[in-house]
């Protein structure tokens, strides 16, 4: 039996509860809600609000993409056990949101019924071909967490739901939540502050993932591959990009770990650029796994980059 559903029949019953029901009760102040996340951003932060409180399996094993993420038995009985799942919806990773839909009495916490949602940008004039593989329904952008400001909503929307599930630990999850908001609200200061004045505002990257964080930061997303890096534009796409690049002033192109580096590449020799990282955060390898600071820290190493290869004032 779930700890809310069982919750409600002791307090149905108190009147005529005796002292085994007051162990009843103790007994399970003392265990942890079991929470499930969908991929390694949702992972971090719900571990953080939970701390003690919360057990968390992520579903997506460290090393892999949440686009890779293939379902096994293990996970869908941790869905299945789970009294709260944190996920992205609409079509971003359909196996988890149908195990979800068929769990019962768990609360079903879709962090994009929570932030202001973007559409996918239009393509650039003079490209073509399908490089858009990774719109979500309603033509939704689907990278959220890569925006420091709609993190910290995602944040203080697991709170919320791990308060509904448990409200007597509401104080403890706030403050949780807290503790680790301080990081991202310093993050965003610092975005801010390092992206204020800068010689261009116009990022070059191998995939459209960053359409949030340029939004929120005033910066323009140029992708070469659209939102899904497996897609490889032609050759009259590439000198659309490189030609767009060219006008902007584009100094800089924007790599990622998970996408083919000859597509940028390929930019960076006709406009003679130098070539650097940006880390979407979809996932981090199995040494990292367990640390609490992953995304501040990633945030900040891209934050560095971009302002280098921006030309940003320190």
């Amino acid at each position: 039996m779930r700890p809310a559903v069982a919750g409600a029949l002791l307090l149905a019953g108190l009147a005529a509860c005796g002292s085994d029901d007051a162990a009843d009760r103790t007994a399970l102040s003392d265990s942890t809600i079991s929470a499930v996340a969908a991929f390694y951003p949702l992972h971090e932060a719900t571990r953080a609000v939970g701390g003690g409180l919360v057990t968390v399996t992520g579903l997506t094993p460290p090393g892999l993409g949440p686009h890779d993420l293939e379902l096994g038995a293990r996970q869908v009985e941790a869905i299945d056990d789970a009294e709260l799942a944190v996920f992205i919806g609409r079509g971003f990773q359909p196996q988890v949101e149908d195990a979800v839909a068929d769990a019962p009495g768990l609360i079903a916490l879709d962090v994009l019924d929570h932030v202001e949602l973007l559409t996918v940008d239009r393509q650039l004039a003079g490209t073509q071909g399908e490089v858009d593989g990774e719109v979500l329904a309603g033509d939704v952008d689907p990278h959220v967490w890569l925006d420091p400001q709609r993190m910290i909503t995602i944040v203080d929307a697991i709170a919320a739901a791990l308060s509904e599930l448990d409200p007597d630990h509401t104080d403890q999850y706030r403050a949780n939540a807290d503790a680790y908001l301080a990081g991202l609200n310093g993050l965003d200061a610092e975005y801010r502050a390092a992206l204020a004045t800068c010689r261009s505002r116009v990022i070059v990257t191998s995939h459209r993932a960053f359409g949030y964080l340029a939004d929120s930061y005033g910066l323009r997303q140029i992708p070469i591959a659209g939102i899904s890096p497996d897609v490889e534009p032609d050759a009259r796409s590439l000198e659309a990009i490189a030609a767009e690049a060219k006008a902007e002033g584009v100094t800089t192109i924007f790599l990622e770990s998970i996408a083919p580096p000859d597509l940028a590449e390929t930019v960076a020799e006709e406009i003679g650029a130098e070539l650097n990282l940006l880390d979407p955060i979809e996932g981090v390898d199995s040494d990292d796994a367990e640390r609490a600071d992953n995304y501040p820290r990633i945030m900040r190493e891209n934050l560095e980059r971009l302002a280098d290869g921006l030309g940003c004032e320190p």
